[in-house]
């Protein structure tokens, strides 16, 4: 009800005003969401090509140390000795991608997700476990997403680590088999004498902040929300007083000197002035013939 008599109590000019911010707030909600839905996609495609980029390095290393290094090494350690810095694949893999996230890559995090491990941070949250048994029951050659840690939203991508032969069952099937300072230095936790060569026991997991990105995407549907607002306002402003100058106060003294011809004042005085224009000036000729018609029947009746 109150809505109605609103609507009836509003001229010409404020109903249209109205309409037209309506329809500027609809456009200003939809570029925004359509900007920070576009600025989230660029993020997440950006994020999964530094996932990939790093994933890539961290496969062609390991690649390159069981294939070419590792043989020479064992070749030259005594059997029964072993060195992590130089031995194994996860330890090197994981110091160097340390030192990267440390100095280049801050906010990014490498971990080599694993049920049984022997160094105690590659152990796999419960999330990351999931992420495992996935790969160990759906066969996917990889996993990608979104996920909160720490509060902290990350894009995600994971590929499954397979124990690779022999070399990967002696330091984690069986402890009476794996070199001595292995034991020494991780105990004999990290072991399962389950394991076969070809087991999935492990996961990649690289993390990609999306933090900034959300931050980046919320700014610029900001910029362009409060930029296209700023145009709105200014652009209603100009139709008001368009509105203003062009038709409302032209048709509000044609109103004006209609109402005193009806009354019969000023009969002689044309209806027209410099301020009618377009259709405004057509409607005033119209009526202005209708009062010179009217003023020519008066004439007449008085003479007769």
């Amino acid at each position: 009800m109150a809505f109605k008599t609103l609507r009836k109590t509003l001229g010409i000019r404020a109903k249209f005003i109205t309409a037209m911010a309506l329809l500027g707030i609809l456009a200003l909600v939809g570029i925004g969401y359509g900007a920070y839905t576009f600025s989230m996609q660029n993020s997440m495609r950006e994020a999964d090509t530094k996932a990939k980029i790093m994933e890539a390095y961290v496969k062609a290393g390991r690649a390159y140390f069981m294939k070419e290094q590792r043989p020479l090494v064992n070749a030259l350690v005594e059997a029964d000795r072993f060195y992590p810095e130089l031995q194994s694949g996860f330890g090197i893999t994981r110091r160097i991608l340390d030192q990267v996230q440390e100095k280049s890559l801050q906010g990014f995090m490498f971990k080599q997700a694993s049920l049984v491990p022997h160094h105690p941070p590659n152990k796999a949250d419960l999330f990351e476990q999931n992420i495992i048994k996935r790969f160990q029951t759906e066969k996917n050659s990889e996993l990608t997403g979104v996920v909160e840690k720490e509060g902290k939203p990350f894009y995600y991508r994971s590929r499954p680590i397979t124990m690779a032969g022999e070399g990967c069952l002696q330091c984690h099937k069986d402890p009476a088999e794996a070199p001595k300072d292995l034991l020494e230095l991780y105990g004999t936790d990290g072991f399962d004498k389950n394991f076969k060569s070809g087991d999935i026991f492990a996961a990649y997991m690289i993390y990609v902040p999306l933090g900034p990105a959300i931050e980046a995407a919320k700014t610029q549907a900001a910029i362009l929300f409060g930029g296209g607002a700023l145009m709105t306002i200014f652009g209603l402003l100009i139709i008001y007083f368009f509105l203003d100058i062009r038709i409302v106060k032209p048709l509000m003294e044609l109103s004006a000197r209609t109402q005193e011809v009806s009354v019969g004042r000023n009969l002689d005085k044309s209806l027209l002035s410099g301020k009618m224009k377009d259709e405004v000036e057509t409607l005033a000729r119209s009526i202005d013939r209708l009062r010179i018609s009217l003023v020519k029947m008066l004439k007449r009746r008085k003479n007769d």
